[in-house]
C-alpha cells in the first residue's frame, strides 16, 4: 500500500514515500509515526468528518457511520496510529478551502493530501484531481485515460474507496449515459455537488 500526496503547490502528485520515513506494518500499510487528528466540519451540504496526519489530509467523509468507522479503521491500520479528536493547522486550512468552495469562490483545492491506497487506487485518485471544476467524465473515459479500456468497473471500485470526498472529486465521474451511479455520500449529495459546481462554473449538465 502506498500513499497519495499532493503538495501545497498542487503542482505534482507524489505516489512514493521515502523509505527512510516509512515502516511496513502487519496490515501491509505504512506506519509514519505521526498522529491522526480528526474533527467534524459543518458544511451547507452536511457535517463532514475530517482527519489529517502531519503530512496531509487523509479523510473527508460524508457517508454513513458504518462507512466512517470502516475508513477510520483502515487509516489507523495504514498509519499505525489511533485517530483522536483535536485541532491542526491543516484542518484549519481544509476548513477555509471548503468554506470558499461552498461559497463558489474556490475551484481547485491546494490543501496537501496523505491518503493510502493500492497502486491502481492512487492512479485513479490522481486522475480524479485532474477533472476540472464543473466538468464530468464517465467511468469508461477515466479508465481509458489510465490505459485500461474496459476498466470502468475497476474505476468505480477505486472511486468507492476514496476517503477524501470533494477534494478528490469522485463525484465528477458519472455513467456513460449521463446518469448518476454509486456515491458513498449518497446520490442526492452527488447531484448537489455537481449542480453547485456547474452553477458556479457557468455550465449546466442537468436539465431543470
Amino acid at each position: 500500500m502506498r500513499t497519495l500526496q499532493c503538495p501545497l503547490s498542487g503542482a505534482e502528485i507524489l505516489h512514493n514515500l521515502s523509505p527512510a520515513r516509512r515502516a511496513k506494518t502487519m496490515s501491509g500499510g505504512y506506519c509514519l509515526g505521526m498522529p491522526l487528528i480528526s474533527t467534524t466540519i459543518d458544511t451547507p451540504l452536511c457535517p463532514m468528518r475530517a482527519a489529517t496526519t502531519e503530512r496531509g489530509i487523509c479523510l473527508l467523509e460524508m457517508g454513513s457511520p458504518e462507512r466512517r468507522s470502516r475508513e477510520t479503521t483502515e487509516l489507523e491500520a495504514a498509519f499505525g496510529e489511533r485517530m483522536t479528536d483535536g485541532t491542526h493547522p491543516l484542518l484549519d486550512l481544509l476548513l477555509g478551502e471548503l468554506t470558499a468552495y461552498f461559497n463558489g469562490d474556490l475551484q481547485s483545492f491546494n490543501v496537501p493530501l496523505d491518503t493510502p491506497g493500492t497502486d491502481w487506487q492512487l492512479k485513479v485518485w490522481s486522475e480524479l484531481i485532474q477533472i476540472p471544476f464543473g466538468q464530468t467524465l464517465s467511468y469508461g473515459e477515466l479508465a481509458a485515460r489510465l490505459g485500461n479500456p474496459g476498466g470502468a468497473r475497476a474505476v468505480g471500485l477505486a472511486n468507492g474507496k476514496n476517503r477524501v470526498s470533494v477534494v478528490i472529486p469522485c463525484h465528477r465521474v458519472i455513467a456513460s449515459d449521463g446518469t448518476l451511479h454509486g456515491y458513498g455520500g449518497g446520490l442526492p449529495r452527488k447531484r448537489w455537488l455537481l449542480d453547485h459546481e456547474q452553477m458556479h462554473a457557468g455550465v449546466a449538465l442537468f436539465a431543470p
